[in-house]
């Protein structure tokens, strides 16, 4: 990988900028997207985020807006002008950040099962996973903690698939990883506030993606987050479900290169 501006980052073709920022947990999310052919035709930027792969954990609390930032700032020290952010659960959080803080440098955005905003079913459902999970990192049992959250967010057959796309040393690497999620990471998307005010002011057009197969909290988010950024459109995609940037990357990179094919720069 390369790095600038203080984070490594993978890169490859030309055209139009897709930047794929990956979710919390580990850092490794986009990285078989990356390599998908269904984004040939494109400049791919793939970053490591603070506190991911080799990339120093941040001193002091990272907030969202932090995160936004620092992918914004390696934008712009690669010379970007405008990308078409896509992001994953934590990441759509970020994505709509710098679009409230930069709207410059965002052509589009792209948001798969966003982590926010929250509705009723996620009040209902997520504390059975969230709660346990954040106690074992608590406790630093943080196997436990990986793998109580994983399966609540990607289901039982989560590890097949980190598996068959990472590797055991793979799955090694995303545990360690996890260790910033808990501690830091977690904390600031329970801090992140947006509403109907910050939506109404987001100017990129926007994607809100869900996977049909995915847990039903994550279409709620989607439907709610729809409604609060004007002229946002929505799929759902039909099999997909949260682990699908690994699981069938074809598929969610599909749904991308339409989408900025059909709105160019």
């Amino acid at each position: 990988m390369k790095s600038a501006a203080g984070l490594t980052y993978d890169e490859r073709g030309s055209g139009e900028v897709v930047f794929l920022v990956h979710a919390g947990v580990f850092g490794r999310w986009f990285e078989p997207l990356f390599d998908d052919r269904s984004l040939d035709g494109f400049r791919v930027i793939r970053p490591l985020r603070p506190g991911y792969g080799a990339n120093p954990t941040p001193s002091g609390h990272f907030t969202i807006a932090d995160h936004a930032r620092a992918c914004g700032e390696l934008l712009r020290k690669l010379g970007v002008e405008r990308a078409h952010w896509v992001g994953h659960s934590s990441s759509c959080c970020m994505g709509l950040q710098l679009a409230l803080d930069a709207p410059d440098l965002v052509a589009g955005l792209v948001l798969y099962e966003p982590a926010q905003p929250a509705g009723p079913l996620r009040d209902a459902m997520v504390p059975r996973f969230v709660g346990p999970a954040m106690a074992a990192a608590r406790d630093g049992d943080i196997s436990t903690a990986f793998d109580v959250f994983l399966s609540g967010m990607g289901g039982d057959r989560y590890r097949d698939v980190l598996r068959e796309r990472l590797g055991e040393d793979g799955i090694t690497d995303a545990i360690r990883e996890s260790a910033y999620f808990f501690s830091d990471e977690f904390p600031a998307i329970r801090e992140w506030c947006f509403g109907d005010a910050d939506g109404a002011r987001i100017e990129a057009p926007t994607l809100v993606v869900a996977g049909a197969a995915s847990r039903p909290w994550f279409l709620e988010n989607v439907e709610l987050l729809a409604k609060m950024v004007p002229g946002a459109e929505m799929v759902t995609v039909p099999g997909l479900d949260h682990m699908a940037p690994l699981a069938r990357p074809g598929d969610l990179g599909e749904v991308i290169a339409r989408f900025v094919h059909a709105r160019g720069r």
